[in-house]
């Protein structure tokens, strides 16, 4: 065999081999999805607990146990506080909007009414009453499924309690968890895997802290507008809007569309008002948020986040849709990482098998024959 075919068969042969190890994580990752979701929220919530803890160790000089506690504190109170203060009025108005079902119901079937009246064309095929049942009928099941729901929400809390306390493990030594990752890394590429878990962390930081900072925001700025308007359930709909801001690009509107939904049918008067508040809500977002709040956010191409959104989605469900921006940052970082390091090292091999330029007797001879140069 040559050394032209065996260069090639080497070339399949690594070709197929990568294929096959790219395979193999498909395949891992897909049926550990749900270890792996706990496993990088964890990732997430220690980054922020660590944040909290540095910051108070930094400014006030406080131990790094005592700030390590104060901010496993912080996250707790950051992640139940806002639950607690604002649940007595949010389960009022919850109830009440489940009292008034049936109201809502007969005002979206008289719309839909109107509506064919004005444009028979476009719902000639529909059956109006038949949707309107099948909606009731639908909405009576979610209710008498509700211990279903309860249990369903009891598993997502005992599982979000797991994550809390491996994120606290994970934020009390973080350096444990990284010198046994390293004994699996070769030496000569040790200090690229260093660089990598800080860059990761950096973005990370990055997006929790833009993400946050846009829900509350969002989430404030839209509870004052619906409570100027009087609107009904501002609590319910401004609480919405901002945990909505979560989700990339979708989210804003979907905050929006519940109550210019409500307001459309139940006070038409005020659909331009909620209009015009989700116009200033999201100019002020876009406008002055954004560029000096969230500059240093994770920056990704449109086209690819969506469909990012659509593949995170079919793995792990609707916390894929939330983790989506943030894990297609970190499997972009890995891959220009490991792409300029196989880069780098393909460069080296070349130089090292490149033959050395020859030079013929006739560039000798012109050499010899040419004239010294000044002195």
């Amino acid at each position: 065999m040559g050394e032209d075919q065996k260069t090639y068969a080497g070339k399949v042969l690594t070709t197929v081999f990568i294929i096959g190890i790219l395979a193999l994580i498909v395949y891992v990752v897909y049926y550990t999805r749900d270890f792996f979701l706990i496993g990088f929220i964890s990732i997430i919530l220690s980054i922020i607990i660590r944040s909290i803890s540095s910051a108070l160790q930094s400014r006030f000089r406080l131990p790094s146990g005592l700030a390590y506690v104060i901010g496993l504190l912080s996250i707790l109170l950051l992640l139940v506080t806002p639950f607690a203060s604002i649940s007595v009025p949010l389960i009022g108005q919850v109830q009440k909007m489940i009292n008034n079902l049936p109201q809502f119901t007969e005002g979206l079937q008289d719309l839909l009414s109107q509506l064919t009246e004005r444009a028979p064309f476009l719902f000639e095929r529909i059956d109006i009453d038949a949707v309107i049942n099948d909606l009731m009928q639908n909405l009576q099941q979610i209710f008498s499924s509700s211990l279903t729901y309860i249990a369903d929400i009891t598993g997502s809390i005992a599982t979000f309690i797991v994550m809390l306390v491996l994120a606290a493990f994970i934020a009390k030594n973080p350096k444990e968890y990284s010198e046994m990752a390293l004994r699996f890394i070769p030496a000569k590429s040790r200090n690229l895997f260093i660089e990598t878990i800080g860059e990761i962390e950096s973005v990370l930081k990055h997006w929790i802290t833009g993400i946050l900072l846009a829900m509350f925001f969002v989430g404030f700025l839209s509870t004052i507008g619906y409570l100027i308007i009087g609107l009904d359930y501002f609590l319910v709909f401004g609480i919405a809007a901002g945990f909505l801001e979560i989700i990339p690009f979708f989210g804003p509107f979907l905050g929006a569309l519940a109550p210019l939904t409500y307001a459309l049918i139940e006070s038409p008067d005020k659909v331009l008002p909620v209009l015009i508040i989700y116009l200033i809500v999201q100019s002020t977002e876009n406008y002055f948020f954004v560029p000096f709040v969230m500059r240093r956010q994770v920056r990704l191409p449109p086209a690819m986040s969506i469909f990012s959104i659509m593949i995170f989605f079919r793995l792990f469900g609707f916390m894929g849709i939330i983790i989506a921006i943030p894990m297609l940052a970190t499997i972009v970082l890995v891959a220009e990482k490991m792409l300029n390091r196989s880069s780098e090292h393909f460069n080296r091999i070349v130089k090292k098998v490149e033959p050395p330029i020859k030079h013929s007797e006739n560039d000798d001879q012109d050499e010899e024959s040419a004239p010294p140069s000044p002195s």
